[in-house]
């Protein structure tokens, strides 16, 4: 598990690997990184969420997705989400456009209420629990 950003040029991305519409949404971006920049880190694990502290608790990581630059700052929610679309050849337009003024006020609060029901739209989607990297998976 590698979790560091810096010099590496990736962006560490903090997600919850619990949520299977955080998972499912995981594996599609990670299909389109094909500059092989995001480095996707389960805020779960006890580690790696060391590894955000002390900027972050556990508790914080699990409120809202939290990126890691590669010059070590941070980005947040909706603007995670931006940075993280930026680094995707496809879809870098749509990064750009979620950080200018058009955005600026619906797509952080899009966002929370998003990451908010999490949950819900999993099971509203009927989506599978996630399996674990042994291929054990969890009964939801």
């Amino acid at each position: 598990m590698e979790v560091t950003a810096n010099g590496n040029g990736k962006l560490v991305v903090y997600w919850d690997g619990q949520c299977p519409f955080c998972s499912a949404i995981k594996q599609r971006f990670s299909a389109l990184d094909t500059t092989h920049r995001l480095n996707f880190v389960d805020m779960n694990d006890p580690a790696v969420a060391e590894t955000a502290a002390p900027r972050f608790t556990p508790a914080e990581l699990t409120e809202e997705m939290r990126v890691k630059m590669p010059d070590g700052t941070w980005r947040t929610g909706f603007f995670a989400w931006a940075a993280v679309l930026r680094t995707l050849p496809l879809l870098r337009w749509l990064g750009i456009l979620m950080q200018s003024w058009l955005l600026a006020d619906i797509g952080p609060k899009a966002y929370r209420w998003t990451a908010d029901h999490r949950y819900a739209i999993s099971r509203l989607l009927r989506l599978p629990a996630p399996c674990a990297p042994d291929g054990s998976c969890r009964i939801a």
